[in-house]
């Protein structure tokens, strides 16, 4: 968006745009932003995903059979299962915010120039990253109980959205007795960590499309009403974080 409040087509003032055009060309181009699927799950041998993943903070194991192939983000982007067909160890980083508009938050992703996959969900909408898991932790790991590129998400998000957003960690690896895994969360407030949280008593309050994500039984870019600030032009994202502050105002 330029300085002199002109598109950057020629076509006149942002008063004079026509917004129901831009939504009917956005969703042609990129998906409706749908609300999400309440049931939307894969089955999986040996029990739901909600039985397993449980009410409390800890482990989540499953058999990996009937589950979709997440790859790692990223310039240098792998397949988490390996040529052998076993699954890499890896991080599925979710990072719940409170803005319940996708496409606003997509839009500021896209300004702030974060990378992330937006879905929405019923109270607000996520921003969710695959990362490989690197084959000696980062000593800034231990400190934080999360990869760098996960808080460094949670951190930017929490100061762009001028709200406090809970980051949620899994890490998913292939164990004797199939699919093994640890899910753990924390609060960001303005930029910096604050206290755990539970995140059983988050996964047993919250949308199914959330916990397929971290135990890996959807990708992100399988999840209903998925966005990718990446596609977006300056100019869209503009559009689209503008008219949900608008919509703000009384």
């Amino acid at each position: 968006m330029n300085d002199t409040g002109e598109r950057p087509d020629g076509g006149g003032s942002p008063e004079e745009f026509d917004e129901a055009a831009f939504e009917a060309a956005f969703e042609e181009a990129f998906g409706a932003a749908a609300e999400p699927d309440r049931q939307f799950r894969q089955p999986v041998d040996g029990g739901s995903a909600a039985e397993q993943a449980g009410a409390a903070q800890g482990s989540a194991e499953r058999d990996s059979d009937g589950a979709a192939e997440p790859v790692a983000d990223g310039a240098d982007a792998v397949p988490v299962f390996g040529a052998d067909g076993v699954r890499k160890r890896s991080v599925v980083a979710v990072v719940l915010t409170p803005i319940t508009s996708a496409p606003a938050l997509a839009g500021l992703c896209a300004i702030a120039k974060i990378e992330a996959d937006i879905v929405p969900i019923k109270r607000g909408s996520l921003a969710v990253r695959v990362l490989p898991q690197a084959d000696e932790v980062d000593p800034e790991e231990f400190l934080t109980g999360a990869p760098a590129a996960a808080v460094d998400l949670a951190r930017t998000l929490s100061r762009a959205a001028k709200a406090g957003v809970v980051l949620l960690i899994s890490r998913l690896g292939e164990g004797d007795e199939g699919l093994t895994g640890t899910i753990s969360g924390r609060n960001y407030v303005n930029g910096e960590p604050s206290n755990e949280v539970s995140a059983g008593l988050i996964l047993a309050n919250a949308d199914d499309v959330l916990e397929n994500l971290l135990l890996g039984v959807i990708t992100p870019d399988q999840a209903p009403g998925h966005l990718k600030p990446g596609n977006l032009t300056r100019w869209q994202a503009g559009r689209l974080f503008g008219r949900a502050q608008r919509k703000k105002k009384p």
